[in-house]
Parts: structure tokens; C-alpha cells; sequence
């Protein structure tokens, strides 16, 4: 018995660990401004769950300035009854955009929001995925793209709001490092 004691610690890690994963894409870092100013712009929703995006873009506003990068502008959050009634997101990013460019923003990061539940089954793991662009506001042109999703989380610990936390936070550090 001595002898098989050590092979379960290893296994009980990986258990406990939550079989939690993470798969990024993204363009190549790009060189930024330093101290140049930000702004969040709406994120689009494309999932059937409500106000994803609006918690996806605070979560990104809080990880910018985490960072210590200086945000400009307010976040773009509708009222309740609009968001679950949808809008009109390109209206509201083009919006977003000409007030970024009016305030003096240089970067501007946006984004969707393309998967944010959780898996059917026993286990109901969440499940998150999205896509993160930066604007160079003064040339109004995307100079960085990534595409993420992260799954996992078991035994009751995490959600999608901590997925998509770490998510967002590497899909950014990738921007910029």
C-alpha cells in the first residue's frame, strides 16, 4: 500500500483541479502608447443569455485599469429592460466610437460575447467565449484581435463571471506583452 500512496496525490490534484481549460488565439502583441487613454465600447451579445455582454465589458474596463492603463468615458450599460430587449449594438458602438475620438481616446477595446452558460449534464460546468479587439482610435483602425473560451470549474467552485475574468485578462495580456 506504501508503494501506491504516492500516485494518488497526483490524481486527487487533477480531480480537485476542476479539469479546467482555456484555449486563446490572438494576432500578435502590438506596441502601445504608454499611458495613452482608453475607453470600453459596447460589446456585442450574441448569446441567448441576458446582459452577458455588459458584465463581459466591465470586466474588461476592470482589468484595463487593474493594469493601470487610464480609462476615459463611462461604461456603455443600458437600462435592463433595453439590453433584454436587444437594441441596436452597431448603433451604439459607432456611438461609442465618435465619443472615444471627441474625448481624445488613443485606444479603444471592444468586443463579443459569443458563448456564456453552462454545459447541460451532471456536472453543469460553465462555459465562456469571446472575441476582443483594440481600436487605434485616432486611425480607426483594429490593430489587435483575439479570440478566446475557457470552460471547467467543479465542485461548486468558480462560475462564468470567473472564467470569463481570466479570460479576458489573458486575451489582454497578450495585447500587450
Amino acid at each position: 500500500m506504501l508503494k501506491t500512496k504516492g500516485i494518488w496525490i497526483p490524481i486527487l490534484a487533477f480531480i480537485l483541479s476542476g479539469c479546467a481549460g482555456m484555449n486563446v488565439q490572438s494576432a500578435k502583441p502590438v506596441a502601445l502608447s504608454k499611458g495613452a487613454a482608453w475607453t470600453v465600447l459596447p460589446f456585442a451579445n450574441n448569446t441567448e443569455t441576458p446582459l452577458a455582454n455588459e458584465r463581459a465589458a466591465a470586466l474588461a474596463a476592470g482589468i484595463l485599469q487593474s493594469d493601470n492603463q487610464r480609462l476615459l468615458g463611462t461604461l456603455p450599460i443600458r437600462s435592463r429592460t433595453q439590453a433584454l430587449l436587444g437594441g441596436d449594438w452597431k448603433k451604439e458602438y459607432a456611438t461609442a466610437l465618435s465619443s472615444a475620438r471627441s474625448d481624445g481616446v488613443h485606444y479603444a477595446l471592444g468586443g463579443s460575447v459569443d458563448e456564456w452558460n453552462y454545459r447541460a449534464g451532471i456536472n453543469a460546468e460553465p462555459v465562456v467565449t469571446m472575441t476582443l479587439w483594440i481600436v487605434d482610435v485616432p486611425a480607426d483602425k483594429v490593430i489587435w484581435t483575439g479570440v478566446g473560451s475557457a470552460h471547467g470549474g467543479s465542485l461548486g467552485r468558480g462560475g462564468t463571471g470567473g472564467l470569463a475574468q481570466g479570460l479576458i485578462h489573458r486575451l489582454i495580456d497578450r495585447a500587450m506583452n
